[in-house]
């Protein structure tokens, strides 16, 4: 007992003597390779103390030393997998310490850190690496770790051998409700962070869900902040490849809707409007849904119990689409407006401009006739 926390007190001197040499720009490169090492090499019993000790560094120490901290977790993952798995826990609140930290470096190396975790640590449920992140992403303020978190995520699905899909169904009411409140600042990583989770398999098993992802990718569109108006065209992509299953009328409400945006003046996300409203436009669609047949029986209590529940039910579903439908009409309709008065500028402009013009060459062919006057 008494050599086990001698050895953990020798690795935290060594640990910690490397994370200070990393803070100098001399000492920095041998000192990372040294830790670098030391993480490969862990035996079981280290893993607690290195833990410890690269958790601890505080928010006041320099880039490279931040940095380090949360890369290290990355290079651990990767080297020693599942034997890590006791460990998970304090691993992800390494890296979500680290989210909201304002270089961007450090917030990268939080991403990789967590998708090295999730491709290497899979033994436990992959809840244990989604539910933290996601609770971190709906409660943080900062804008900075809404961003780090949001692109975390995407990250741990992306890399996970076997990611979740019915969680990653169960949270996507929440995410879309996220993606609508003021407060919450990365949108555009956060519709991205969608668009993964359906790629990944997120199925939309009814009518519903997949209804008010379309509204809410249509509604994204016509965002102000180019990023999320690429974001949304992508997700709509990946609903097009991913569900099978779209109605006809969310077939048209998405092309509507892509034609209507289609001449982006962000280069990049034209690209991507264009290349998504090419999939939909190739979308099989099924026109004939199946009809919901009720078998008649003899006259009974039962049997006319069952059957006004079954057409209420199928009422209250069909007044659902409608009111979704009705949903998604308005917002092609506000796109409309936006662009006609959009056009109806261009047109003023246009105006505008030939009337200088025509100023401009009355301007010069009178000077060209005081020139000539003078020469001669």
């Amino acid at each position: 007992m008494g050599a086990a926390k001698r050895r953990s007190e020798e690795l935290t001197i060594r640990v910690n003597a490397f994370l200070n040499k990393l803070s100098d720009r001399d000492t920095l490169p041998v000192a990372a390779s040294e830790l670098e090492a030391i993480a490969r090499g862990l035996p079981s019993e280290g893993f607690a103390p290195f833990l410890k000790c690269i958790s601890s560094t505080d928010s006041s120490e320099k880039s490279p030393v931040r940095r380090y901290s949360v890369r290290l977790l990355a290079v651990m993952s990767a080297a020693h997998g599942d034997a890590l798995s006791p460990h998970l826990s304090r691993m992800i609140s390494a890296v979500l310490r680290r989210v909201r930290d304002p270089d961007s470096a450090v917030r990268s190396a939080c991403v990789e850190a967590i998708k090295s975790i999730a491709a290497h640590v899979n033994s436990q449920p992959f809840a244990a690496i989604l539910t933290p992140l996601v609770q971190t992403l709906i409660q943080e303020q900062d804008s900075n770790a809404q961003l780090g978190t949001a692109l975390c995520l995407s990250a741990a699905v992306e890399a996970s051998p076997e990611p979740d899909t019915a969680e990653l169904s169960k949270i996507l009411p929440k995410l879309l409700k996220l993606s609508r409140q003021d407060s919450f600042k990365a949108k555009p990583a956060l519709i991205s962070f969608i668009t993964t989770a359906v790629n990944a398999g997120a199925t939309i098993s009814t009518r519903k869900p997949s209804n008010e992802i379309v509204s809410t990718a249509i509604e994204f569109l016509s965002s102000e902040d180019w990023a999320a108006r690429k974001a949304a065209a992508e997700l709509l992509q990946g609903i097009a490849t991913v569900d099978k299953n779209s109605t006809p009328e969310i077939q048209t409400a998405c092309v509507a809707a892509l034609q209507t945006r289609r001449f982006d003046r962000v280069k990049l996300v034209r690209e991507t409007m264009n290349r998504a409203l090419e999939i939909w436009k190739d979308v099989d669609t099924d026109e004939s849904p199946p009809e919901v047949r009720i078998t008649s029986s003899p006259p009974s209590s039962c049997s006319s119990s069952i059957s006004s529940s079954q057409k209420s039910s199928i009422t209250e579903e069909n007044h659902q689409d409608l009111e979704e439908f009705s949903l998604i009409r308005k917002q092609l309709l506000k796109i409309e407006n936006q662009q006609s008065d959009l056009l109806q500028l261009l047109q003023r402009f246009m105006g505008s401009s030939q009337k200088g013009m025509n100023s401009l060459e009355k301007r010069v062919d009178g000077l060209e006739k005081v020139l000539d006057e003078m020469s001669s």
